[in-house]
């Protein structure tokens, strides 16, 4: 079985590619019984993932279903190769690791004999550090043993297919945070909308997808891309659809990680509504004294008014400010007012 350099090269090579383009453990399965042949030459292929966390362990390979069945019932717990390569973190064979005699009274090597196997070679995967599983090639009785080259392509075989299954497992838990925060932000009163730091929009809550026409939609996606354009790390605009006569109130943050935008989206009220909008991001009594700020009063009036002290009018404010992210009660004027379409 042996193969020329230039050869083994491109297998290699080609056993790479195949991996490195798979995205799910699925597809990376697919991809190394697809190539892995030609890098460890072999009649029995197999790839076994232990059990961890609550994920059951996972065995598979080109063997028939009995011989599956035997060696998980008879041979795992006796298999010195299997030991050699959990004990050691490297490849290990029945031939230059184990002992002649060790292998030759092995459970492991007589549910081989069943399918006409006598030669075993493993080699670890290791994802995070840790012994996830094993590469498993077997060879014919007849077939030469497995070689020190073997060893060293195995060893190879492993490396790559661990980078791949580590990636797969740190994309497949990106998608279940993803999902687990687009569930969260979806019972949130609020509309909200996330972009990347281009202001392309990856994710609206549902609330926002289901409420606006696709001319509002445009609108909101046309905001994400001019603050992401803006170089700023906060602002509020008031827009006004032209088509369905919907004005609405964008609000957008650059996240602290600096890699995405969210937008929280806010209805205004009608032009002949005196009041503030009803925005989610202010409470009623919130609402109640930004109104009088809006006209004027002073800190005084305003705990008149709302008949509270100056102080608990000062920490309304403060939070109000903060809420609207405004600074002055000028600019909150020029908010509200703004947020009323009265210019």
């Amino acid at each position: 079985m042996a193969i020329s350099e230039d050869k083994s090269v491109a297998n290699r090579f080609g056993f790479v590619r195949e991996i490195q383009r798979a995205v799910s453990v699925s597809e990376i399965k697919e991809a190394y019984y697809g190539t892995v042949g030609d890098v460890v030459p072999a009649d029995g292929i197999g790839i076994y993932r232990f059990a961890a966390d609550g994920v059951p362990a996972d065995a598979s390979s080109n063997l028939s279903e009995d011989f599956m069945a035997s060696y998980e019932a008879e041979g795992r717990h006796d298999d010195p190769v299997l030991d050699a390569v959990v004990e050691n973190v490297l490849p290990a064979d029945s031939t230059h690791v184990v002992h002649t005699r060790r292998w030759h009274d092995s459970a492991a090597r007589a549910v081989l004999l069943g399918e006409n196997l006598g030669h075993s070679l493993e080699a670890p995967i290791i994802v995070a550090g840790e012994v996830a599983g094993t590469l498993n090639f077997a060879r014919g009785v007849d077939v030469n043993n497995f070689s020190l080259e073997d060893l060293t392509a195995a060893r190879f075989a492993s490396e790559h297919l661990s980078l791949a299954l580590e990636r797969a497992h740190r994309f497949e838990a990106v998608g279940d945070r993803a999902d687990l925060l687009g569930g969260a932000l979806n019972h949130l009163s609020q509309m909200v909308v996330v972009a990347d730091v281009e202001g392309e929009r990856v994710f609206s809550s549902r609330k926002f997808e289901t409420r606006y026409p696709p001319t509002v939609v445009a609108l909101v996606d046309c905001v994400l891309v001019d603050f992401a354009e803006s170089g700023k790390h906060a602002q509020t605009v008031n827009v006004r659809d032209d088509v369905s006569g919907q004005r609405i109130i964008v609000k957008c943050s650059l996240a602290q990680s600096h890699d995405a935008i969210v937008g929280v989206v806010f209805e205004c009220a009608d032009d002949d509504d005196s009041s503030l909008p009803s925005w989610d991001v202010l409470s009623p009594r919130e609402q109640e004294i930004a109104r009088y700020v809006s006209q004027g009063m002073t800190t005084r009036e305003i705990a008149e008014k709302a008949f509270v002290s100056q102080n608990t009018v000062k920490q309304h404010i403060k939070r109000i400010f903060a809420k609207t992210d405004v600074h002055s009660r000028a600019e909150l004027v020029q908010f509200i007012w703004a947020s009323q379409g009265r210019g």
